[in-house]
């Protein structure tokens, strides 16, 4: 995983790239990834995000420590070209939409300058032990509007 500076990124001073190793068992025959891996790839990067804007907190740690669950509700992946185990997958993943109780992310993967895949990914925040749709806690909606871009919400 890379998280570049902010210097370093200029216009993309929000986006927060994880690299993913594509391996021979993700492929198919036709020796491309397995269509059922990209959206693992892309919460694996939006997992990633959290970790690194929580101070390592995941998913998990949301999950068991904080009682917060974040089930999806909406996935939506526009396929722009094949992925292969030849170069790394470089994940940029950003938060685009938060509302009162749910956020999308947005997942554009990459290899070797090449966008292979553009997504849109909502979860809904919930009370882990009931299910129940809740708000997010203060401080994390702070962490989210700080590295909101909503303009690539579209």
């Amino acid at each position: 995983m890379r998280d570049q500076p902010e210097a370093e990124r200029g216009a993309e001073a929000d986006v927060f790239e994880h690299e993913i190793a594509v391996r021979w068992a993700d492929c198919d025959p036709a020796e491309i990834a397995y269509t059922g891996r990209i959206p693992l790839w892309a919460l694996d990067a939006i997992d990633a995000w959290w970790e690194a804007r929580l101070d390592g907190t995941g998913w998990y740690q949301l999950n068991m420590d904080r009682n917060l669950g974040t089930p999806f509700v909406r996935m939506a992946i526009d396929f722009r070209s094949p992925i292969t185990p030849r170069h790394r997958l470089i994940c940029r993943t950003w938060p685009c939409r938060l509302g009162e109780t749910s956020i999308t992310f947005r997942v554009d993967g990459y290899q070797d300058g090449r966008l292979c895949f553009e997504g849109q990914f909502t979860s809904v925040f919930v009370t882990a032990s009931e299910f129940t749709k809740a708000r997010p806690p203060a401080d994390l909606r702070a962490v989210v509007e700080a590295h909101l871009r909503p303009e690539d919400a579209g």
